[in-house]
C-alpha cells in the first residue's frame, strides 16, 4: 500500500510551507488529507482544495486528537511562540503515538545552530548549541523531544531547511517593499551565505522522508545545494524592479559603530517612552475613551486662539507626529540586529547526508526558482 493511499495530517497548513504541502499532496493524488487550522480566515489558500479543514491548536490536546482521526502520516509544519514551540510539538507527538501514526515528519530549521551558525555547523554531526536566541533554542528543544519519541518507537524524521523561498514566501513579499522604500543595504557587499531552499525542493524531501526507511530517527539539512550569497538573493529581487541602481553597501564595522552610538538601556527606554506617548497610535487609543476625547478635542480647538508659534508648539506635543525611522542614517538603511546576524554567516550547510540516505536531489535551481518567484510577484501585484 502506497503512502499516497493513506491519511495525512498537516499542521501549520495555513502557512507558507504548510499551504504548499497541501497543494503538492493534492497534485500527488493523495485522497485523504487533513489540515489543522488554527486561524480560519487564513485558510483561503487551502480551502479551495478537496481536503478536510480541522479546527484546532497545537496547545489544545483534545483538538489534536480530533484532527488526527485515523491519520497514518503527520507532517508537522506548525510553529508556535516561545515555549509553545516545544509544548505544541510534544502534544502532537503524544497524540500521534497514541493514534499509531506510521511516520512523523518534523519541519525544523537550520537556525537550531543560531542565526549566525559558527564554522563546524556544516553537517548534522555538530551538537546543538545554546544560542541565546529564544526561537533557535526552542526549535532545538523541540528537536530533542522529537528524537526522544523516536527512541520510544514513533517513526520520526527531522528536516532542517534554512531560507525557504518561493511564491507566498515572506522573504520576497517583505523584501520587495523594502527595496522600493530604500530600506535595504548589503552587508559587507552581501557576501554572507544564504542557504536557500526552493519550497518545492523542500517538499520533495518531505515526500522522500515518508517513503524512506533509512530516514527514521535522522535529522537532515535541506538546501538547494548552491553557494548563493545574500547579495545574489537580494540583487535578484532588485533586478525585478528594474531600477538598475547599485544597492547601498555597509560594512559590518559601520553597523556596529552605528549601534554603539545609540542610547543605552535607560536613556533609550525614556526616549522610546516619550515617543510612544506622542505617537499617532497612542493618541488614537486615547481618543477611544470618551472623556479623554472630549478633553483632547477641546484642547485642540482652544489652541486655534493662540499665536502661530505657540499653537504649533502645543500641537507638536499632543498632535499626530510621524516618527522618522530610527534605523536610517539618511543615506543608507541600517539593518536591525536580526538581519545582521542572519546575513553574516560564512557557512553553507551540507546536504550530502540527505543525498545519501534520502536520495534527495534538488530539482529546481536558483535561476529557475527566482524566475518563478518573479512570475508570482507580478501576478500578485507586488511588482
Amino acid at each position: 500500500m502506497s503512502w499516497r493511499d493513506k491519511t495525512v495530517l498537516i499542521t501549520g497548513a495555513t502557512g507558507f510551507i504548510g499551504g504548499r504541502v497541501c497543494e503538492r499532496l493534492f497534485q500527488a493524488g493523495v485522497k485523504n488529507v487533513r489540515a489543522l487550522v488554527h486561524t480560519p480566515h487564513r485558510a483561503a489558500r487551502i480551502a479551495r482544495l478537496p481536503i478536510e479543514l480541522c479546527p484546532g491548536s497545537l496547545l489544545d490536546r483534545a483538538s489534536l486528537r480530533a484532527a488526527l482521526g485515523k491519520s497514518q502520516i503527520v507532517i508537522h509544519c506548525g510553529l508556535g511562540i516561545g515555549r509553545g514551540i516545544v509544548d505544541g510539538t510534544r502534544n502532537l507527538l503524544e497524540a500521534s503515538q497514541a493514534a499509531g501514526v506510521e511516520r512523523f515528519v518534523h519541519i525544523s530549521t537550520a537556525a537550531v545552530y543560531g542565526l549566525t551558525p559558527k564554522p563546524g555547523s556544516e553537517t548534522e554531526d555538530a551538537p546543538l548549541p545554546h544560542t541565546g536566541e529564544p526561537y533557535c533554542d526552542n526549535k532545538g528543544r523541540a528537536e530533542r523531544v522529537v528524537l526522544n519519541f523516536g527512541r520510544r518507537g514513533l517513526p520520526v524524521v527531522i528536516l532542517r531547511p534554512s531560507i525557504v523561498y518561493g511564491p507566498y514566501s515572506a522573504w520576497s513579499t517583505r523584501l520587495i517593499p523594502d527595496l522600493k522604500e530604500g530600506r535595504v543595504s548589503l552587508i559587507d557587499g552581501g557576501k554572507g551565505s544564504c542557504n536557500i531552499t526552493y519550497v518545492d525542493n523542500l517538499i520533495d524531501a518531505v515526500f522522500l522522508s515518508i517513503e524512506n526507511q533509512q530516514a527514521l530517527g535522522q535529522a537532515f539539512f535541506i538546501t538547494d545545494g548552491e553557494t548563493i550569497t545574500w547579495g545574489d538573493f537580494i540583487q535578484a529581487h532588485a533586478n525585478m524592479l528594474g531600477n538598475g541602481r547599485p544597492l547601498p553597501n555597509l560594512s559590518l564595522q559601520e553597523i556596529r559603530d552605528h549601534y554603539s552610538r545609540q542610547p543605552g538601556m535607560v536613556t533609550g527606554s525614556l526616549k522610546a517612552t516619550r515617543d510612544a506617548l506622542r505617537s499617532r497610535e497612542f493618541r488614537q487609543m486615547l481618543l477611544r475613551i470618551p472623556a479623554t476625547k472630549k478633553v483632547l478635542d477641546g484642547l485642540w480647538h482652544w489652541s486655534a486662539s493662540l499665536d502661530d508659534k505657540s499653537r504649533a508648539r502645543l500641537r507638536s506635543q499632543v498632535g499626530i507626529r510621524p516618527s522618522p525611522p530610527i534605523a536610517s542614517n539618511h543615506t543608507r538603511w541600517i539593518p536591525d540586529a536580526e538581519t545582521v546576524a542572519t546575513q553574516t554567516t560564512s557557512i553553507f550547510f551540507s546536504i550530502e547526508k540527505a543525498r545519501r540516505l534520502l536520495g534527495y536531489k534538488p530539482r529546481i535551481p536558483f535561476a529557475q526558482g527566482i524566475a518563478l518567484v518573479e512570475q508570482w510577484l507580478r501576478f500578485g501585484n507586488y511588482l
